[in-house]
């Protein structure tokens, strides 16, 4: 390696891990022989490249306003002009949903048959863009819908890098919240004027599928929580249902059985329309 490229590297691990790190970093790779793994995890901690990928992720906040999603970041063509939604679940969506596909399918036909524009409450945002098996891309789908039909969604996590792969994928009419998923549906329960079309939970995953309780438990004070939103006519749905004992939903299902709401659709996921 020659003085000149050298300095460019030392100066290029300079700017990923700050100044006067660079060279410290280079010797240890070449010199003493550490692995790269291990250097790699020193720079990811470090605060310049925090700093840098902070600066990455936020540029674009506020620059267009009023936005679109960005289809590509999921794994899709960009729709066709004039496609409706029905069309584009049917063609592009659940052809990728595997053991979602039949849940899915129960939630939108539930939400085309009310008759105002929806109003989507989600926990548990998009996690992964394009992975459809995994995760559903649920706040993907939900903003379509609301855009086709002149609805809002909000969607509701914890953690901050889900939140920011929503931002990245949908459209201006998903709401973004940052918050413990229980004291942001009271929050709206005291500030919405108008109830929800639907209430989606998918926020607390299942750890050990021996012991879904704490999941169970967590989605038991999500309802709770959001329980002024709902009324007559409101969709109640839950993932994971598929799983030991009724997964997420086990203890949602003791109550919409108590109140005798309609159950759409039992499978990997359950799904309930409050009656009145």
């Amino acid at each position: 390696m020659g003085e000149g490229e050298r300095k460019r590297l030392v100066a290029l691990l300079d700017s990923l891990a700050g100044p006067g790190n660079g060279a410290g970093i280079l010797r240890k790779l070449l010199v003493e022989g550490v692995k790269p793994g291990l250097l790699a995890e020193r720079i990811s901690a470090s605060p310049t490249l925090e700093s840098l990928y902070k600066k990455h992720r936020t540029l674009d906040i506020g620059v267009d306003g009023v936005h679109q999603a960005d289809d590509a970041r999921v794994g899709l063509p960009p729709p066709p002009p004039g496609q409706s939604f029905r069309q584009r679940f049917r063609r592009q969506f659940r052809p990728r949903l595997a053991r979602r596909a039949e849940g899915f399918t129960a939630i939108f036909a539930a939400l085309a048959a009310l008759p105002d524009p929806p109003l989507i409450l989600e926990t548990g945002c998009l996690r992964i863009p394009g992975n459809w098996d995994g995760d559903g891309q649920s706040t993907f789908m939900f903003d379509a819908f609301a855009c086709a039909g002149g609805g809002a969604v909000i969607s509701i996590d914890i953690t901050p890098d889900c939140i920011e792969s929503a931002r990245r994928a949908c459209s201006s009419a998903t709401h973004l919240i940052l918050n413990d998923s229980v004291a942001a549906l009271h929050m709206l329960a005291g500030l919405l004027r108008r109830r929800a079309s639907l209430l989606y939970l998918d926020s607390f995953d299942v750890i050990d599928h021996a012991d879904p309780m704490p999941s169970a438990v967590h989605h038991a004070l999500e309802l709770a929580a959001a329980r002024p939103l709902l009324g007559p006519g409101t969709i109640v749905a839950v993932d994971d249902y598929g799983l030991n004992a009724g997964g997420k939903g086990m203890l949602l299902d003791r109550f919409f059985a108590a109140i005798r709401a309609e159950v759409l659709y039992s499978g990997y996921q359950k799904v309930w329309r409050i009656g009145g």
